[in-house]
Order: structure tokens, then C-alpha cells, then sequence
């Protein structure tokens, strides 16, 4: 009976503290042609991010197919290589202070695992995406997003920006709090006996 005590008091008090993933909202994906001409907005984007990975898919056409993406991949500070299945590297990621990268594969048409990689600066669970122009055959244009060098929209822009629900901190201060003093009482109740 003991044991099952501080069994569930160690749950409560280490559960509460495992990272979960956060549900976007107001979350849109937008494409910018080679000049920087914006040619698609679409809002009908939901998703999730945290633990490392991300996620979004739409019901929205895009050029008169679905698109989908998968195999999502977050990461921090720092300067990142991706290999692509189709055109060599995307290179030269760079992920600053304040920012997060994530990659992703995407899928429309008949057309699979098409890269895109997007570096967000992070602000109180707002993700607005930053120009990513390394490995984008048409240069720099200065529009946010990832030049896309496989697939069928080669020097296009990707950009997926998006803001996140708030994290229940009360609730997983009161959960922690609650495991904590759990552990006491049996720390107690077992040095009195």
C-alpha cells in the first residue's frame, strides 16, 4: 500500500513536468513565387509543435490539389545541413537566439517529400516565420519563408506562420505542487512510524 502511494505522489509530481505538444491556431501557410509575388494564403491550417516535432495539414486546395506535410522536425539555435531526396542540400540554416527551425516534408499532387524548412522568431506562443534563402537557386527576395529547391515550385517560398494556445501553467503548477506534498506526507507518515 505504501509503495503504491509514493508510486502515484512521484507520477503526479514528475508527470506534470513532461513536455507536450501545443495546438496552433490562427495558423497560415503562404508561397511566394521566385520574384516575391505572394500566389497563395491559406488559413485553413491546423498543426501541432512541441517535443521536437511539428505538424500541419490543410483542407484547403492548393493549385487544385490537397496538400499535406509530415515528418515534422523542430530544433534550436544553431546552423543546419538538410539533405533533400531529389536536389542535393539545403545549407547554411542558421537559427538564432529567440528562433526555432523546423523542417518538414511535403506532399501535393502526385508530388512527395518535398523540404521545407522554416525559421521562426518565437514570442509568447507566436511563430512568425523569418527568410530562409539558403539553397534558394533564385537568391535572396526577402520574403519570409524557405526557398524550396526539390519539387515542383523550385525557387518558390514556403512559409508557415502560426500562433499556439496557451500552456496551462496554473494547472501544472497546481499538479506539481499537489505531487510534492504528496511526498511529503508519506515522508512523514513513514518517519512516524
Amino acid at each position: 500500500m505504501k509503495k503504491s502511494r509514493i508510486a502515484l505522489s512521484l507520477a503526479l509530481a514528475l508527470g506534470s513536468s513532461a513536455a507536450s505538444a501545443v495546438v496552433m491556431t490562427s495558423a497560415t501557410f503562404d508561397m511566394y513565387d521566385g520574384t516575391g509575388a505572394l500566389i497563395n494564403v491559406d488559413t485553413v491550417v491546423t498543426g501541432n509543435i512541441g517535443g521536437g516535432a511539428w505538424d500541419v495539414a490543410s483542407t484547403q486546395t492548393f493549385f487544385g490539389s490537397i496538400w499535406t506535410a509530415h515528418s515534422g522536425t523542430t530544433f534550436g539555435p544553431g546552423t543546419y545541413t538538410f539533405d533533400t531526396v531529389e536536389a542535393g542540400s539545403i545549407t547554411g540554416v542558421v537559427v538564432g537566439a529567440g528562433q526555432i527551425g523546423g523542417h518538414i516534408l511535403f506532399n501535393w499532387g502526385a508530388t512527395s517529400d518535398i523540404d521545407v524548412v522554416n525559421v521562426w522568431d518565437v514570442t509568447a506562443g507566436v511563430y512568425t516565420s523569418t527568410d530562409v534563402v539558403a539553397g534558394n537557386p533564385a537568391g535572396p527576395n526577402g520574403t519570409p519563408g524557405s526557398g524550396m529547391i526539390d519539387g515542383p515550385f523550385l525557387t518558390y517560398e514556403a512559409n508557415f506562420s502560426f500562433d499556439t494556445n496557451p500552456v496551462p501553467v496554473p494547472a501544472a503548477v497546481w499538479l506539481f505542487g499537489s505531487g510534492l506534498l504528496g511526498l511529503v506526507g508519506v515522508a512523514r507518515r513513514k518517519k512516524a512510524a
